[in-house]
């Protein structure tokens, strides 16, 4: 048999796998079950493992997991080389009986395009495993609480899904770690524990300079170099939000609603009336001034003209300046 498990959450993706595969094979052992990576095994060495017999079993599994070569994105892998796609089709094309071939692949569709993916989407068994949904995701995350015995409070399963940003493998990684706390996890807890995306503390950090609160800034960029975040990265962060803003205020300028404007950059309603209602502070010309002094600062810094850390110290004290060049 030929099974295709794919889906945007790997978690899931992984727990179809280990289901499926119980279903399968009631006993597993090395000698009927074996597992490759896609992006490191070639194709011919997993269709020679599923055209030989099992030892001692009627049936055996073979996963290959992460088979980058049913995606809808190209990437250049270094194993693309060694690709025998030809041998993979004319297994496909009649598969062992005793074998069954799983692939899998972490993206929420499959390229069904390719002579492969045309095979698969034939004669496979398709499991398309969905993503939680946001109205979902804050029943899902008390239940997951609940069968391990421990409460967590409403307002820390709002903090905690935002936190994780819809990703199943990074929320049972840190509710692993907020169940050590105890039988009954907080706000206060979720705030310890679980750092702010990379990208939510961006925005906060834009959020404090644009309305003047320097401090606030300096404080989030420190806990950011807590935790490693290098100054570079926040400058073309930064740089995103201040570019972002451009885009809203000349879109409104067309007369495009709080709705369009929203729908055409892919970014909440909330976003677009935040930049809106700076507009008066923040002119397009002081936008573009702030864009080309983040500009000269990765310069001097991507040139050793200037501490990385210090210099982003720097931008944020001076911020409120009318100009820093």
């Amino acid at each position: 048999m030929l099974y295709l498990l794919f889906g945007k959450q790997d978690l899931m993706v992984k727990n179809h796998l280990k289901k499926l595969v119980k279903e399968r094979l009631p006993q597993l052992d090395d000698f009927n079950y074996v597992r490759y990576n896609g992006r490191e095994t070639p194709v011919h060495i997993i269709v020679d493992e599923c055209a030989s017999l099992p030892m001692g079993y009627e049936r055996k599994v073979v996963v290959i997991e992460d088979a980058y070569f049913l995606s809808t994105f190209k990437t250049k892998e270094k194993i693309e080389k060694d690709q025998d796609y030809a041998k993979l089709l004319r297994y496909l094309g009649q598969p062992n009986e005793q074998t069954d071939l799983i692939f899998t692949l972490s993206e929420p569709t499959f390229n069904s395009k390719t002579d492969i993916g045309i095979i698969l989407n034939r004669d496979a068994m398709k499991s398309e495993l969905t993503d939680i949904d946001d109205k979902t995701w804050p029943e899902y995350v008390r239940r997951y609480f609940a069968k391990r015995d421990v409460r967590i409070d409403n307002n820390a399963i709002g903090e905690l899904v935002s936190r994780c940003q819809n990703d199943a493998t990074q929320f049972v990684q840190e509710a692993s770690k907020l169940m050590l706390v105890g039988d009954h996890v907080t706000l206060e807890d979720v705030k310890a524990l679980v750092s702010r995306p990379l990208e939510e503390n961006t925005f906060a950090l834009s959020n404090a300079l644009t309305n003047g609160r320097l401090d606030e800034a300096l404080a989030i960029f420190r806990d950011l170099r807590a935790y490693s975040e290098e100054p570079v990265t926040l400058i073309n962060l930064l740089a995103k939000q201040f570019r972002l803003m451009l885009k809203i205020y000349y879109l409104s300028e067309q007369g495009k609603s709080l709705d369009q404007i929203s729908r055409e950059l892919g970014v909440h309603e909330y976003r677009v009336k935040l930049a809106l209602n700076r507009k008066r502070t923040f002119t397009d010309k002081r936008l573009i001034e702030i864009l080309e002094r983040l500009y000269q600062l990765d310069y001097q810094i991507k040139s050793g003209l200037v501490d990385r850390f210090y210099g982003f110290e720097l931008f944020i004290v001076n911020f409120n300046e009318t100009s820093f060049l």
